[in-house]
């Protein structure tokens, strides 16, 4: 049995601009995001590399979204995945901002959650 050892990793950073762009995005709406730089693996004998994305956490409240994104090393700059569908940067700006609009408006408020019967008025 032939064992392939990993000769190189090369860690790929974020790109500035995109995360600048996201930053500024969320901000106001409390969003938290966090950033994981992908790397580059290459293999012992052969011209195969493996590439790892950027890994992005969105976060609000008790909620985490994973997104994946691949910068320059795609075919299509700047891809960004989420369950398999593919997004650019505005594309993923508006389906994040949606998600956690839609996680937080499913959630019971206080007050919905309060036993909301009337009490019969007495007196005169």
């Amino acid at each position: 049995m032939n064992i392939i050892k990993i000769i190189f990793v090369e860690r790929l950073l974020f790109d500035g601009e995109v995360k600048e762009s996201l930053e500024r995005s969320f901000k106001r709406s409390g969003i938290k995001v966090s950033y994981y730089d992908g790397y580059i693996l290459g293999f012992e004998k052969t011209n195969v590399y493996s590439i790892t994305p950027h890994r992005l956490v969105f976060s609000k409240n008790e909620y985490n979204l994973l997104v994946l994104y691949y910068d320059e090393y795609h075919e299509t700059d700047e891809l960004f995945l989420v369950d398999e569908e593919k997004y650019t940067l505005q594309g993923i700006k508006r389906y994040v901002r949606n998600y956690f609009i839609s996680k937080t408006s499913n959630k019971p408020t206080k007050d919905s959650t309060k036993n909301n019967t009337k009490r019969p008025k007495i007196g005169l």
